[in-house]
Formats: C-alpha cells, sequence, structure tokens
C-alpha cells in the first residue's frame, strides 16, 4: 500500500490520508468477493444445468448428485453474494460520508493561532 504522507503536513490529514487509503483498500477487497461469488453462483448454476441434463440421459444417480452439488452452492453463493453487496453499499455510504465531512472540513476556515502577547 502506498502512503503518500508528508512531515509537514497537519495530524488531521495525515489520519484523513490514511482512513482514506484504508477505505480505498476494503472497498477493493468487498469488490473483489462480490465478483467472486458471481463467478461461483454462474460455475454452480451450470453444475445443476449438466446434472439436470444427466438426469435426463438416464444416469440418474450422477445427475442428482451434481444438481444437488449445484444448487446447494449456487444458494451458498448467493447468500454470501448478497452479504457482500450489503457490506460494498454500506462501505460505499462510509465513503460518501467521509468525503461530504471533508467538504464541510475544507468550507471551514481553521483559526489562525495569535501571536505571543509581550508584556508591557
Amino acid at each position: 500500500m502506498k502512503s503518500n504522507l508528508s512531515s509537514k503536513s497537519h495530524p488531521d490529514e495525515d489520519y484523513s490520508d490514511i482512513a482514506e487509503e484504508i477505505l480505498e483498500e476494503l472497498l477493493r477487497q468487498v469488490r473483489q468477493s462480490y465478483n467472486v461469488a458471481l463467478t461461483v453462483i454462474g460455475t454452480s448454476a451450470i453444475l445443476a444445468f449438466v446434472g439436470v441434463g444427466l438426469v435426463y440421459s438416464n444416469k440418474v444417480q450422477e445427475g442428482a448428485i451434481t444438481t444437488t452439488a449445484g444448487g446447494v452452492t449456487t444458494v451458498a453463493a448467493t447468500r454470501f453474494a448478497n452479504q457482500k453487496k450489503k457490506e460494498l453499499q454500506q462501505m460505499m455510504e462510509l465513503v460518501e460520508k467521509r468525503r461530504t465531512k471533508e467538504e464541510l472540513r475544507k468550507m471551514i476556515p481553521r483559526p489562525q493561532a495569535l501571536p505571543p502577547v509581550k508584556p508591557p
């Protein structure tokens, strides 16, 4: 993970950069998990159809096992994909809230420190 933090930046900016990088990495991971789940769903659905084809070609035992395996895998992968979809939506909401917060922070000027007062 590449970090582009400078030693002269403000601590809030450092935290903001790190938090943004973490959110981006988590978002990438959730997207990949969702894509893997969709691939597994497609593969297991094909497996289920192959099982049905085996049943129709009078290979009932092999067809039943293949169809059952495809069906169970499809159900499990669909649940996993739905879970990852919810996580992805939550991550997107977090990113959006974070960006809104950053925009508001930029709009509000920071008070400048007053110079020290010299005693009379």
